[in-house]
């Protein structure tokens, strides 16, 4: 039998650690963003939605700020944020956060406007 190395383990050590981080990331596969710890490129890549990059900071200066967003609602608070941004990103509640959720039934009233 073989003896392991120092090297051997410390590669090992770090492959799970990576193994084990990739779930965190999984939404990101179905398109679901969490409001609550997306970075500003996360919010601008989201697709089918142009959000300015500058909504997209304020979304995140708003919740560094204020704490994480509690109910969709709390996005209107947003400095820059309009009605049909917010119906555009649809905020649902998942597992406790704030989320964009494609698949996501319409959540708020549409404007009148």
């Amino acid at each position: 039998m073989k003896k392991v190395t120092p090297f051997c383990m410390l590669l090992l050590a770090a492959m799970a650690m990576i193994a084990l981080a990739a779930p965190m990331n999984a939404n990101a596969d179905d398109g679901i963003v969490n409001l609550n710890t997306a970075t500003v490129e996360e919010i601008v890549a989201i697709e089918d939605i142009d959000v300015p990059e500058e909504l997209a900071q304020a979304i995140v200066d708003y919740r560094e700020k204020n704490g994480p967003y509690k109910k969709p609602e709390d996005l209107q608070k947003v400095p820059g944020m309009t009605q049909d941004f917010l119906e555009d990103l649809n905020p649902v509640m998942q597992d406790g956060d704030v989320v964009y959720d494609p698949d996501a039934e319409p959540a708020l009233a549409p404007s009148k406007c």
